[in-house]
């Protein structure tokens, strides 16, 4: 469910409404874009024009100025964390459940849908480009253009996949001692622990969501006061596995178009 940016030095430019180059034909494209100058927003709509689902997409963006800067950068888009948690409220009907379908329905990018994505720039915009250089599909297979940014998708959610690994596997080790009183603490202390000597190793990319796992750590101290600590825990470890199982597929994507 996040949006992430990903830096390089360059330019930018802006009609206040103009249509976009077209990217390869690689299931879903950058129709049209939108410049508010006074707000320093561009709105890019974006079409879904293939027969799938979409569950991730990166934007390769050239910003223009009319002091001559260029800036060039990308963004990508990553819908699987909402797939996956609009699986897990299906039949609640609680206000935030509702809220949440209400907001992005069943989390994914459907054929033929029309996205839009609000942008910020600097001001002084002369000229925009933007094109649609990766797609993943909710079948787990991937287009591309860009097998840079397609490998930091494939990264990223590896990574997920090894920390709900890590999880799983540290609290039913816990709770497999039957005389560890407190097994929430235990694990919560492993898991805090591994964070910890990861983030004192150097990596050459992200292996691990250390932010996910602290997450847990913090959730499984609260677990420590309830009287029903181990049926909880066991609800943890359920819903990590029932992740992991769908994440999975999607981390293990199979490039079908764009060069090789």
């Amino acid at each position: 469910m996040k949006r992430l940016p990903y830096l390089i030095p360059l330019l930018f430019l802006a009609v206040l409404a103009a249509p976009l180059r077209a990217s390869p034909p690689i299931g879903a494209v950058v129709q049209t874009w939108h410049y508010d100058p006074l707000t320093n927003i561009v709105t890019l709509k974006i079409v879904n024009t293939s027969n799938k689902d979409i569950t991730a997409f990166n934007v390769a963006i050239k910003e223009t100025y009319a002091d001559g800067r260029v800036e060039q950068h990308e963004t990508m888009e990553e819908l699987i964390g909402k797939i996956l948690r609009a699986k897990e409220i299906q039949g609640d009907h609680t206000r935030g459940a509702e809220f949440f379908r209400k907001l992005y329905g069943d989390g994914a990018f459907h054929p033929g849908e029309v996205r839009e994505e609000k942008l910020g720039v600097q001001p002084g915009l002369t000229n925009y480009q933007a094109v649609i250089d990766v797609v993943t599909f909710i079948d787990g297979t991937a287009e591309a253009t860009n097998n840079d940014a397609l490998g930091r998708i494939v990264d990223e959610r590896q990574a997920t996949v090894a920390s709900q690994r890590i999880i799983t596997e540290i609290i039913q080790a816990a709770l497999a001692d039957p005389n560890d009183t407190d097994p929430s603490m235990t694990a919560a202390k492993k898991i805090q622990d591994r964070v910890t000597m990861w983030k004192a190793q150097k990596h050459t990319k992200i292996d691990l969501d250390a932010v996910r796992l602290e997450s847990i750590a913090n959730e499984l101290k609260s677990v420590s006061r309830n009287v029903n600590r181990r049926d909880m825990l066991k609800q943890i470890v359920n819903t990590e596995e029932a992740r992991m199982s769908v994440l999975s597929v999607h981390a293990a994507l199979v490039k079908t178009g764009g060069p090789q």
